[in-house]
């Protein structure tokens, strides 16, 4: 195994180690640290950059020959480090410690090492990894909060009042469904530039704020979590699928997420990041898809196309499809026959 010694917290510190390691060139540009390499020690992008609110941001996009070992160590007090592996897997230990912690695809884990400690981040050889990393420095994130320090949840207290690293926390989770749509959304963006910078940094904190929420959510009883998971993602598409075939006779909001045993919370946030409406609205907008095609495909009558989409009321019908189409199923109608 390649053994990587880091000693320092900064994104450039790191890069300039890492870019040594793989014998390969470092670049800057708007304070982003950056390396690519294709060589002996095989194929890989990484990039890193922190920001004054004390959040940085790495990102690796690599497929190493062998294994190798990220050392973090050093007499210091390391950040929180939020990982979030997207492709492949991690491995990751306390110094102090023989327990070695394994992150799949689609989990996140947050790291906290005490003072005395540090952090082995494994990356497998002969696999793709893709891994989003936020580092905190504990120290620089308190002094900018715009509130003191005790009047923070208890529960976030207990992770931000520690700026000495008396204490170790390792928190594992799979992720949410809205950070996987925030790193996606992250990944996408290719504006170079101040763009880039300014882009990253308000998506830091953003991650930042969801993975703290899932921290908090992860406290409570599984029946009482209302952040959606990606295990609660095949709940939803039962609920896609139930409204698709059988738009005429669903009921409500309620008894959908029942149906799936999901909250309707949860059920709400899976169609604000899957189609960026509510419920309701993909309802409406399936009724109405339907009956355009039933106008234009059938001799049934407007009054049965209006039972055939689950709604009661032909006035009110006529009022919600101009407002999609701009013309009134009736016009519909005469102008297909024209």
């Amino acid at each position: 195994m390649q053994t990587v010694k880091i000693a320092k917290t900064s994104a450039k510190s790191i890069l300039k180690e890492l870019a040594s390691a793989f014998e390969t060139d470092y670049s800057e540009k708007y304070g982003e640290a950056y390396l690519e390499f294709s060589n002996d020690y095989g194929d890989g992008i990484i990039s890193g950059i922190n920001f004054p609110s004390g959040v940085g941001i790495f990102r690796f996009e690599i497929q190493l020959k062998e294994d190798t070992c990220l050392n973090f160590h050093g007499d210091l007090v390391h950040p929180f480090k939020f990982i979030y592996v997207l492709e492949g897997r991690l491995n990751h230990s306390f110094h102090n410690e023989e327990i070695v912690h394994h992150i799949e695809k689609d989990q996140s884990v947050i790291i906290g090492a005490n003072s005395g400690s540090g952090n082995k981040i494994m990356f497998p050889g002969g696999m793709t990894i893709s891994v989003v990393m936020l580092d905190v420095d504990r120290k620089k994130f308190v002094d900018q909060l715009t509130f003191p320090l005790e009047e923070m949840d208890d529960i976030y207290h207990r992770i931000f009042a520690d700026t000495n690293a008396i204490r170790t926390l390792y928190h594992h989770t799979q992720y949410s469904l809205k950070m996987s749509h925030l790193i996606q959304e992250l990944r996408d963006f290719t504006t170079p530039g101040l763009e880039r910078v300014s882009y990253h940094g308000a998506k830091a904190l953003e991650l930042l704020t969801y993975m703290l929420m899932l921290y908090r959510d992860d406290s409570k009883p599984e029946d009482h979590q209302n952040v959606l998971r990606q295990r609660d993602l095949e709940k939803v598409k039962q609920v896609i699928f139930q409204i698709d075939k059988n738009i005429a006779e669903l009921g409500n909001i309620s008894s959908l997420a029942q149906s799936v045993d999901i909250t309707e919370t949860k059920l709400q946030e899976g169609f604000q990041i899957l189609f960026n409406c509510t419920v309701h609205e993909y309802i409406q907008r399936k009724r109405m898809e339907t009956a355009m095609l039933l106008l234009l495909n059938t001799n049934k009558t407007i009054s049965e196309i209006v039972y055939e989409v689950g709604l009661n009321s032909r006035s009110h019908f006529s009022k919600i499809f101009k407002e999609k189409y701009g013309m009134t199923p009736t016009a519909v109608r005469k102008k297909d026959k024209v």
